[in-house]
């Protein structure tokens, strides 16, 4: 595949990973996860794709009232891209808002059914 293809295809996993984290969407947002997928958050936790998606995708537990990305830098190698954004995320958990500012670094596998979100591991900005 041209490499300008897979960076296209890799743009629209990102426009519909946050597309699918913004409504809830757990089915859709499952078909972009890897096998192996891992998430390590803010506070260090560990995650695999069905805890994730329990955490942070699930509408009953979470509602997501915004996710800006203030840079995002792609770095793609063969079947591997790297994504390095700085994020700010506004949602609410239960009765409780949140507002926080993250460094984000995601890996991203080149399968043969298209890219996979494989790993994500955020980094607070602000202090706690």
């Amino acid at each position: 595949m041209e490499p300008s293809a897979k960076h296209t295809q890799l743009q629209t996993l990102l426009t519909n990973r946050h597309t699918y984290l913004m409504q809830g969407d757990r089915e859709a947002m499952h078909q972009l996860l890897s096998d192996d997928f891992s998430f390590i958050d803010g506070q260090g936790r560990q995650f695999d794709a069905e805890t994730y998606l329990d955490h942070y995708v699930d509408l009953d537990q979470i509602k997501w009232i915004n996710q800006t990305n203030e840079s995002v830098v792609v770095e793609v190698f063969e079947t591997t891209a790297l994504v390095q954004e700085l994020l700010e995320d506004t949602f609410s958990y239960g009765q409780t808002s949140y507002v926080g500012r993250f460094r984000s670094v995601s890996l991203y596998h080149w399968t043969p059914d298209g890219w996979k979100w494989h790993f994500t591991q955020l980094t607070p900005l602000d202090p706690s």
